[in-house]
């Protein structure tokens, strides 16, 4: 039979040893979870050049909480569009504040600026725009000046010697009367572009969500479903896609000649072409931390 008095120690070694579990669980309870926050990042733009190749070193500055073995084999991941491309091992992290360095040749997704379109099965090289501007998403077109209400004397002139020739003879209200005199320089059936107008910008995140964007081209012998090829560069890569030619009516006529038989467009035209998003996309870049048992998280303190 067991003795009170060991009863008693018993008892005292369970309490002892349960105080102890318990201050082992509080302690846990009360250890703040491994984690990583980005702090700031430098330069906020990135200077790149036409691959994409970081042209300086990137400056990250981070806030890590966690215990050394939390914070070890810490790596710098590069993301596009929320999905990882690459990472940067950077040794072990410790807890507190620490900048850390992305060396310059790294690659990044960088989008050109500019694009390119041509109507596909066409000869000229006026079938081509190069050079075409892909705005901020916040740009904002400056207005357009009003058209001087009268022609000069000049051009009264040139425009009666032109129309003794071949007179235009139908033409919508606003029509550049020099563009409509310009298709005389196209075979009958050569496809050509004269002109361009739209305000193009850059798009970001579910292109599903981005309204389409359109471009109005004028030209000779537009039609329906006739492809447009766009192309750029992403990353250093050539990027293209294609579009069709929709809602083409026509501007401007000009008569046929009396004496001789006509050689040129009688017609100019209008089409709309939409803007495939693969060309106003632009990649979002960003950067996060990770560590063998911490992350970045925008609430770690």
């Amino acid at each position: 039979m067991m003795t009170s008095s060991l009863r008693v120690i018993l008892a005292l070694c369970a309490f002892v040893l349960g105080t102890i579990e318990c201050a082992r669980a509080q302690s846990h309870a009360s250890a703040p979870k491994p984690c990583i926050r980005i702090q700031q990042t430098k330069p906020s733009i990135v200077k790149s050049d036409d691959s994409g190749i970081t042209t300086e070193p990137i400056l990250i500055t981070i806030k890590a909480v966690g215990r050394s073995e939390d914070l070890r084999g810490g790596q710098i991941i590069y993301l596009e569009d929320l999905v990882e491309k690459r990472s940067i091992a950077v040794g072990d992290l410790h807890a507190g504040v620490q900048t850390l360095t992305v060396p310059s040749g790294f690659r990044m997704n960088s989008s050109s600026e500019l694009f390119d379109l041509e109507i596909i099965g066409s000869k000229l090289t006026n079938a081509y725009v190069g050079g075409m501007t892909l705005n901020s998403p916040n740009y904002v077109p400056p207005l357009k000046a009003s058209p001087a209400v009268a022609n000069s004397s000049t051009d009264t002139a040139s425009d009666e010697m032109d129309e003794l020739d071949q007179p235009i003879e139908t033409i919508e209200p606003g029509v550049d009367r020099a563009e409509a005199y310009s298709i005389r320089q196209f075979g009958a059936f050569d496809i050509a572009i004269t002109s361009s107008d739209g305000i193009i910008r850059e798009t970001r995140g579910d292109e599903t969500q981005n309204p389409p964007q359109t471009l109005t081209l004028q030209g000779v012998n537009f039609k329906d479903g006739v492809l447009v090829k766009f192309s750029t560069k992403k990353g250093g890569q050539p990027v293209e896609a294609t579009s069709p030619l929709t809602q083409t009516k026509v501007l401007a006529t000009l008569k046929n000649p009396s004496g001789y038989t006509r050689d040129n467009p009688s017609a100019l035209m209008s089409s709309i072409v939409i803007v495939p998003a693969a060309i106003t996309h632009s990649v979002e870049s960003a950067f996060a931390i990770r560590a063998a048992n911490a992350e970045s998280a925008d609430d770690c303190k």
